[in-house]
């Protein structure tokens, strides 16, 4: 699945300058095609984006968001590492 900007602030329920300003703050690093640079979202992206609209729903401001978006990273990356040294 390839969705354009369009569609997938279609399917958040949210403005296209919402998804462009959550990439400027590096919560989202989008795939980008053609000459002039079109944004292209795929499933994962779908994905992430929908929990930084839920988490956004709880009245969590974007910085807190990057945050817990971080923790989850580098937990995963903890339990991964812990993982391997057994």
């Amino acid at each position: 699945m390839i969705l354009t900007i369009k569609e997938m602030a279609a399917k958040l329920g949210v403005h296209e300058q919402t998804l462009r300003n959550w990439e400027r703050l590096g919560l989202l690093k989008i795939s980008r095609i053609g000459g002039n640079r079109t944004r292209i979202y795929n499933e994962k992206d779908l994905l992430l984006c929908k929990k930084i609209s839920g988490f956004s729903g709880r009245g969590i401001n974007l910085q807190g968001i990057k945050e817990l978006l971080a923790r989850e990273k580098n937990g995963k990356a903890r339990l991964v590492m812990t993982n391997h040294r057994h």
